[in-house]
C-alpha cells in the first residue's frame, strides 16, 4: 500500500463502527487525502466504490457484535469448541441479530404500510428465497390480500405485466444480482409499481431499483451455515414487516372503534 492507502486502512480499522456514517469526502478530510484516493482505495480492495466498501464494513461489524454478544450471553469464550447444536444456535442468532440491526423501524413500517395499501402484491424470491416469499404470501392471503407468489419465471413475468400504480412487487434475493429479478424490477418500475427489496446491504441492481430497501445477512461464518444464515435472516425481516403490518392494522382498528364509541356518546347526549 502507498502511504495514503495505509492512512485510510488505519482509519477504517480504528473506526469501523462509524464508517457507515461517513461520505467519501468526509473520510478524505479526516485522513488528509483526496476524495479520489478514497475511491481508488476502495477499488483496490475489490469494491466498485466507497459506498460498497462501507456497507460491507458495516455488515461485518454488525455480525461481529452479534457474535460477541451471543458468546457472552451463553458464557462461552471465543476460542471454545462449540457443539453442533451451539454452532447452529450461534449461526441463527447471528442471522436474527444482524437482520434486526440492519433494518430500522421506519423502513419496516414503510414496507408494511405499502403492502397494506397495495391492491395487488407479487412476491418473488430467487433460489431458496422462494420458500420465504411463499410463506409470507400465505400469511398475507390470511389477511385478505390479493397475492401472487409463483416459482416459474415466465409466470412471474406475466404477473408483473398485470401490475400498475397502487400495486407492490416484493423481491427477495441474497445478493440482489439475479438478472431475472433485475428484469422484473425494471418492468415494474416503468409501470409505476412500488418495489420493496430484501437483499444484502452491498450495493446491487435489485435494491438500486427499489423504493423501499430492506436488508438481510447474506453470509455465514462457514460455508455449511451460509444457506441457513441467509434463510433465517430473510424470514426474520419478513416476520418483522408482517408484525409491523399487524400492529398498524390493530392500531387503526382500535382508533376506528374509539371514534365510533365517541360518536355514539355524542348522539346519546
Amino acid at each position: 500500500m502507498s502511504a495514503n492507502e495505509k492512512k485510510l486502512a488505519d482509519f477504517v480499522l480504528e473506526n469501523a463502527s462509524l464508517v457507515r456514517d461517513y461520505s467519501s469526502q468526509q473520510i478524505a478530510a479526516a485522513v488528509g487525502v483526496s476524495q479520489s484516493s478514497v475511491v481508488k482505495f476502495s477499488q483496490k480492495l475489490g469494491y466498485k466504490g466507497f459506498t460498497d466498501l462501507k456497507l460491507a464494513i458495516h455488515e461485518s461489524v454488525v455480525k461481529r457484535e452479534s457474535n460477541v454478544s451471543l458468546l457472552h450471553s451463553r458464557g462461552l469464550s471465543s476460542g471454545a469448541e462449540l457443539s453442533l447444536k451451539d454452532k447452529l444456535y450461534e449461526a441463527k442468532s447471528e442471522a436474527i441479530g444482524g437482520a434486526s440491526d440492519l433494518n430500522d423501524d421506519e423502513s419496516l413500517l414503510a414496507a408494511a404500510r405499502i403492502i397494506e395499501s397495495s391492491g395487488r402484491i407479487q412476491l418473488v424470491g430467487s433460489g431458496s428465497a422462494y420458500t420465504v416469499a411463499r410463506d409470507i404470501a400465505f400469511k398475507m392471503m390470511g389477511l385478505g390480500k390479493s397475492v401472487i407468489a409463483e416459482a416459474d419465471s415466465e409466470v412471474q413475468l406475466s404477473g408483473v405485466a398485470t401490475l400498475g400504480h397502487g400495486d407492490c412487487l416484493v423481491l427477495i434475493s441474497a445478493q440482489g444480482q439475479v438478472p431475472h429479478l433485475v428484469q422484473l424490477a425494471g418492468r415494474a418500475k416503468k409501470a409505476g409499481v412500488t418495489i420493496v427489496s430484501l437483499t444484502n446491504q452491498s450495493a446491487n441492481p435489485v435494491s438500486g431499483l427499489a423504493d423501499i430497501r430492506l436488508y438481510s445477512v447474506s453470509r455465514g461464518a462457514s460455508s455449511e451455515m451460509s444457506d441457513i444464515v441467509e434463510a433465517t435472516s430473510q424470514r426474520h425481516v419478513i416476520d418483522l414487516v408482517f408484525f409491523s403490518l399487524l400492529t398498524h392494522q390493530k392500531q387503526n382498528k382500535d382508533l376506528r372503534s374509539k371514534r365510533g364509541s365517541t360518536k355514539g356518546v355524542s348522539k346519546a347526549k
